[in-house]
């Protein structure tokens, strides 16, 4: 094994090529029945590269895969990127109109679809969307002019070394590798660039703190998504370990899986242990090959932390987005479980921050402002989307995260909140992360959401969701009083509304644009004021 310590590696494919050297005979991914070494997986990744030139694409060109997380997304992703062609992953929960939008800003030269698939006959459903995409190629018994994936990789048969490795040779580090279309909840995505420099050097700079824990994961993660590609896969990928493929979030499933399988590294989120601990057959030793647990995604409650710590694995909050390519921060191991709770760490190797005000001065510390990023990996813009491109990166090569922060005295971030959200209420910034993670903190709630609604007195105040955690029996004016000792009057919701459970976006956090259309028709409908 290695720790990905050594060379400073520019592009994705040199990555498989060092992993090829130092361990071949190591198992890189598992699917199924399917196991493939590293060995395996090169011949895997050469053959779909050659059936892919065969079809004509080239540097530059687009690559799609519909898919769940499965072997057919990692080789076609790792070939299409080791010929210089720019990859992107459409999930299977997508709707007609989401392909549609994604294919005709994308423009992809040939997609991959896994298909059937829950039902559905994704190649056939997107040929009837476009007419731009040249070849389609499916997993299963394809339908139209789609090709069986057999048949797609005898056509690289003719393609020799020398010509698999000429294309190659003129893959540049600043190429744009992948793009990841932003699963925001207002307009349409963006689609972020990621260079082959970007995905490699920050796969490299996360395998370095995480360490031998990276040595195995099982990924249920959508193959679209940033968490998926990079924070789960690439990290692994670039340490050397394997990566076991299951094709949807089933808790059955999964927990059979990591019996079998007992994987080290468990990337999570609030909902993931939540998930875990509402579970009625769950117990921390069923899990005590966990080794390494890295949660983010939103703020993480210190009593639901507690519950974890007599596992003894190291844990660690993190920071990132789809545009820094994944995490750029990180609470040390050894931090306090305050310190893992409350902030999001500080800034990992080659990474800088800085935390600006609404003039765009870098404020002093316990101060709010934007958070700024400046990296290696930090992306190369927005595809088709000059303007956007020009607002979100600053001359010098930061970030507008869009993200308000604050610098601890010990030199941790504090996450306060996303800009969009903060109102105001009575003159006073709320910020809804704040409350919400004072909400986590009462032991019969599972989950927050905190949203603004007008008012006629304070002009706006908060609107909680909550989930309570199974069994508990809890109402607005325990809560209330709960939130009466921990935080300012004006940021205590004036209203509560209990759920069954959240609405979740496709990578497992709160869809809080569905929460906000359910709360103004009702506002609308004179339901509530």
């Amino acid at each position: 094994m290695t720790d990905a310590s050594g060379s400073d590696e520019l592009r994705i494919y040199d990555l498989l090529q060092k992993n090829l050297k130092m361990h071949p005979d190591d198992e890189a991914v598992i699917d199924g029945d399917v196991r493939l070494t590293y060995r395996e997986l090169q011949q895997r990744v050469n053959q779909y590269a050659r059936a892919l030139l065969a079809t004509g694409v080239r540097r530059g060109d687009r690559v799609a895969t519909l898919a769940p997380p499965c072997g057919l997304f990692f080789i076609s992703y790792l070939a299409a990127v080791s010929i210089g062609a720019v990859w992107h992953g459409l999930n299977p929960r997508y709707k007609s109109r989401d392909y549609q939008y994604l294919l005709e800003d994308a423009q992809p030269k040939v997609v991959f679809t896994f298909s059937p698939y829950d039902e559905r006959h994704y190649d056939e459903e997107l040929q009837d969307l476009t007419d731009k995409v040249e070849t389609f190629v499916t997993l299963g018994q394809p339908r139209g002019s789609a090709l069986a994936l057999e048949n797609f990789l005898d056509h690289g048969e003719g393609i020799t070394d020398l010509q698999l490795d000429q294309a190659r040779n003129t893959v540049q580090p600043e190429d744009v590798a992948v793009i990841v279309y932003t699963s925001g909840t207002t307009g349409n995505p963006k689609g972020a660039m990621l260079s082959q420099r970007a995905i490699a050097k920050s796969a490299q700079i996360n395998a370095r703190w995480m360490g031998e824990g990276l040595r195995k994961v099982i990924c249920p993660a959508p193959i679209n998504h940033v968490g998926c590609l990079n924070n789960i896969c690439m990290n692994v990928f670039a340490w050397g370990g394997t990566i076991i493929f299951y094709h949807r979030v089933d808790p059955i499933a999964l927990y059979q899986l990591n019996q079998q399988e007992r994987p080290p590294y468990m990337v999570t989120s609030p909902t993931g242990f939540n998930m875990l601990l509402d579970s009625p057959a769950f117990e921390l030793s069923l899990i005590d090959f966990v080794e390494l647990i890295v949660y983010g995604g939103a703020t993480t409650a210190q009593s639901t932390l507690e519950q974890f710590v007599p596992l003894g694995a190291k844990m660690s909050s993190v920071y990132g987005q789809t545009e820094t390519c994944g995490i750029v921060t990180a609470t040390a191991f050894d931090a306090s479980l305050e310190v893992k709770a409350e902030t999001i760490g500080v800034a990992l190797e080659e990474v800088e921050l800085k935390v600006i005000n609404s003039s765009g001065v870098e404020v002093g510390v316990g101060e709010p402002g934007e958070l700024l990023v400046r990296a290696p990996f930090v992306m190369s813009g927005y595809y088709n989307r000059p303007e956007a491109t020009a607002e979100a990166l600053t001359e010098d090569g930061f970030l507008h995260t869009g993200d308000i922060c604050k610098l601890r005295a010990d030199g941790n971030y504090e996450f306060v909140g996303r800009i969009k959200e903060m109102f105001k209420s009575g003159g006073y910034n709320v910020y809804p992360v704040e409350v919400e993670q004072a909400i986590c903190e009462h032991a019969d709630v599972a989950q927050a959401a905190v949203l603004s609604m007008a008012d006629k007195k304070f002009q706006e105040v908060g609107f909680a969701f909550v989930v309570p955690k199974a069994g508990a029996n809890l109402d607005a004016p325990a809560l209330k009083a709960f939130l009466n000792e921990r935080i300012a009057n004006f940021k205590i919701p004036k209203q509560f509304e209990f759920l069954t459970e959240m609405p979740l976006l496709p990578n497992s956090k709160i869809d809080k644009q569905r929460l906000r259309e359910d709360l103004n028709e009702r506002i609308e409908s004179g339901q509530l004021g």
